[in-house]
């Protein structure tokens, strides 16, 4: 199956019959290299990853949640905000960790994101950085430069959208014949996102 991938609003295409408002389009021979250049850019996500598991499986100790949130504010270059969001306390911040793993594990994202972007500073994107690390495979990362290049809301109802959206490519690329089957049986929700969002800063 061979065909583009496109996301959202502008410019005006007419698609099945209809005026259609596309912002950006993915062909899948694309995704390899996108995801390659993610890796090279984000060095050390498959050790944040590590981390959660390990925190997870571990039940959330208060100086490994601690470490998690720092090493995720790392990863997104927001470190500088590390200080500002440990002053919660490390009691409350594994607390938050636990109860938006609870969610997600129930189905629920934007209940997990909810519950994280109540921590003091952390704010809405670092919240979907939080739990696209806790569930790599249910959660992805709406930041400034997919809201801005795309067009999902900053809330909410545009984390779900996009959620929703990355979960339709997800089950398209793995149908792509320009796809290795490799590469396409690993494909997690995550690494649609990963694709997505190193386009779009490419075009920006």
């Amino acid at each position: 199956m061979s065909f583009v991938l496109v996301l959202m609003t502008m410019p005006v295409v007419r698609l099945d019959g209809q005026l259609s408002f596309i912002r950006m389009s993915l062909a899948p021979c694309e995704v390899p290299k996108l995801l390659e250049r993610h890796r090279d850019r984000y060095k050390g996500s498959d050790k944040v990853e590590q981390r959660a598991t390990k925190l997870i499986a571990g039940n959330f100790p208060v100086a490994d949640s601690l470490a998690f949130i720092e090493a995720v504010c790392k990863l997104g270059r927001g470190q500088r905000n590390f200080s500002r969001i440990e002053v919660a306390g490390g009691a409350r911040i594994a607390q938050s960790l636990a109860s938006a793993t609870k969610a997600i594990e129930g189905g629920d994202v934007t209940l997990a994101i909810g519950e994280l972007s109540r921590l003091p500073h952390l704010g809405f994107s670092f919240a979907s950085k939080v739990a696209r690390f806790l569930a790599p495979d249910k959660c992805v990362v709406l930041d400034s430069v997919i809201r801005s290049r795309i067009g999902y809301l900053d809330s909410n109802v545009g984390y779900t959208r996009f959620l929703q959206d990355c979960f339709q490519l997800l089950q398209l690329l793995q149908q792509s014949s320009d796809l290795e089957s490799t590469l396409r049986d690993s494909l997690r929700v995550c690494d649609v996102e990963a694709a997505v969002f190193m386009k779009a800063k490419e075009e920006q």
